[in-house]
């Protein structure tokens, strides 16, 4: 008991100390092609479930933790954690230090967790505590998930893919593959290895497939570019009456042996806005659209969006981030999806005064930042986001929102940025 009372004296007067958040495409490795095509991360080396157990409390802090042993083999990965599915903001602590802090329970998230780890036995523990920003879930529904559904810990190679960024887009009658495969090296020095990618059409032909290598500075980052003529292929073009996805395949080869498989869906043509209207392919929508969070299953929740799609729903607005698995199913199904930022404080959204709305507050300023560029960029590559929202009808306009609106358009150059309650101000562009 001595022992957790000094970690929460540490929490509540250091917060954070270090830890890296990331922020990428939300995807995790496979060790095999066969595992990557089925999703199934069960035989995955180096991905393990991350399902704390109660251990007590302190006051209103919630303590969860479990061992982790890490074996000298991970002295060449790294290690993230993923969170998901908390309910509640909370601090991560390893070994006995608080190394990150989140006060949005909603938004998933990955930590860079290596620095911490020692060989052998490690605790990696969860503080659930208030958040320090409570005001911003007001108007957000709450899950109903299991606590710390969809968690896990996993590895890559010090020498890995990093990120991606994937499109197909349409020019003068063609389609032609944008591709950018962002390598990373976390060794001192110069790393020199092997990135491969294959890519399929929705009727599983092989398009294309190369392997090329690549040299990165140590402590550095590099990009492949692809940039592939698909030929004439219109009727592959993904919308929500054809649901049509390219599945694409990055791997990695070090001493000539894969070393880690990372699936890709695509789906070719683009989504902007013009005229107060949002386009798929150059084509208007007629948008018809219901309140959605996905809070169940994946089952659950597959059964559930058939059903709305079967009465005429085309559109789906969250109130804050959902599941990966969440818009794996809207381009599946063919749903589209207006992404909404963790951004949802509903009193005093007209008050721009001392102590009125967040959203003129510059003490928020930062969490909302964080909440918009968490949100933008797990979902960026999905072809059923049409628009992005930075936040609920309710929340208010101010410098916050006018902040967060120019950082998201200086990344997302054709989909709509919309504010809610911009009430004709500016900073939205529908």
């Amino acid at each position: 008991m001595k022992k957790l009372a000094i970690l929460l004296f540490l929490a509540s007067v250091a917060g954070a100390v270090s830890a890296q958040r990331v922020y990428r495409s939300e995807f995790a490795p496979f060790d095999t092609r066969e595992c990557a095509s089925k999703g199934d991360h069960s035989t995955t080396v180096g991905h393990i479930a991350y399902n704390p157990a109660l251990v007590g409390n302190v006051g209103d802090v919630v303590m969860y933790a479990q061992s982790l042993d890490v074996p000298a083999a991970w002295n060449d990965y790294n290690a993230y954690l993923h969170i998901e599915s908390v309910q509640s903001a909370y601090d991560v602590a390893v070994n006995g230090t608080i190394v990150a802090a989140n006060d949005d329970p909603n938004t998933p998230a990955d930590y860079f967790i290596s620095p911490y780890l020692n060989q052998g036995e490690n605790k990696i523990i969860l503080l659930l505590r208030a958040s320090n920003f409570a005001d911003l879930e007001q108007g957000a529904t709450a899950s109903k998930r299991t606590k710390f559904s969809g968690s896990y810990i996993f590895t890559q190679y010090r020498a890995s893919i990093f990120d991606y960024d994937a499109a197909i887009v349409a020019r003068e009658g063609k389609l032609y593959l944008e591709l950018d495969i962002i390598a990373s090296n976390n060794f001192n020095y110069e790393e020199r290895y092997l990135i491969g990618y294959d890519i399929y059409t929705p009727e599983k032909k092989l398009v294309d497939y190369a392997v090329n290598e690549i040299a990165v500075p140590g402590r550095g980052r590099d990009t492949m570019r692809v940039r592939l003529d698909l030929g004439a292929e219109l009727r592959y073009l993904w919308s929500a009456e054809k649901p049509n996805l390219y599945r694409a395949t990055l791997y990695l080869k070090r001493n000539n042996k894969p070393s880690e498989y990372i699936p890709v869906a695509i789906g070719a043509g683009r989504t902007t806005f013009k005229d107060g209207k949002i386009y798929r392919n150059d084509k208007a929508l007629t948008i018809k659209s219901v309140a959605y969070n996905a809070y169940g299953s994946y089952s659950e929740c597959r059964t559930q969006l058939v059903a709305l799609k079967a009465k005429g729903v085309n559109t789906l607005e969250p109130s804050v981030p959902q599941p990966e698995w969440f818009y794996d199913l809207c381009d599946q199904l063919g749903l589209y999806v207006i992404e909404s930022a963790a951004i949802n404080p509903t009193a005093k959204g007209d008050d721009r005064t001392i102590g009125g709305t967040p959203s003129n507050d510059l003490q928020y300023l930062e969490q909302y930042l964080e909440r918009v560029k968490a949100m933008y960029y797990r979902t960026r590559n999905h072809p059923c986001v049409i628009a992005y929202a930075l936040g609920g009808k309710e929340a208010g306009n101010g410098y916050c929102m006018y902040k967060a609106y120019q950082w998201l358009k200086s990344v997302e150059s054709h989909r709509a940025v919309i504010c809610r309650s911009a009430n004709g101000e500016w900073n939205s562009d529908l």
